[in-house]
């Protein structure tokens, strides 16, 4: 067997990929800024709302040009409406600090309804539960 050799084949990672699709240096500075936000979303984490903070899945497949991120912030539709100012303000926040860093941003919000999932007030059913969901894209 001292004839064979050895190959890689699928061990190369996401980062390492996109470290070579996008660039070292590109890659670091967006992690740097994810990791920020990251911070910035958790107080809204701390109060029961569902963060999502990271690539999009085109930057991640390596189809965009450039890299592109994702700040995702959704809840039941009474906490977020109950919340509303601190949602806004986070993203307020957000906007500028990414806006400082030179970096685009595109922002909207909508409702939706849950599959498989109904209200219930006094043991009846009243209806799909519904969700609010915020979103951001920032571009490199």
């Amino acid at each position: 067997m001292r004839y064979l050799k050895t190959y890689k084949i699928f061990e190369s990672s996401h980062e390492e990929m996109m470290d070579v699709h996008f660039g070292v240096n590109v890659i670091k500075e967006c992690d740097s800024l994810i990791a920020d936000i990251k911070d910035m979303v958790l107080e809204l984490s701390d109060i029961g709302l569902m963060t999502i903070v990271g690539y999009t899945p085109l930057t991640l497949t390596w189809v965009d040009k450039t890299p592109k991120i994702m700040v995702e912030v959704q809840g039941d539709l009474e906490l977020c409406e109950s919340n509303e100012d601190d949602i806004n303000s986070t993203f307020e926040r957000i906007k500028d600090y990414v806006k400082s860093k030179g970096y685009p941003t595109g922002f909207g919000s909508w409702e939706r309804e849950a599959p498989n999932s109904f209200a219930v007030i006094d043991n009846q059913s009243i209806g799909r539960k519904r969700y609010k969901v915020y979103q951001m894209l920032i571009q490199k």
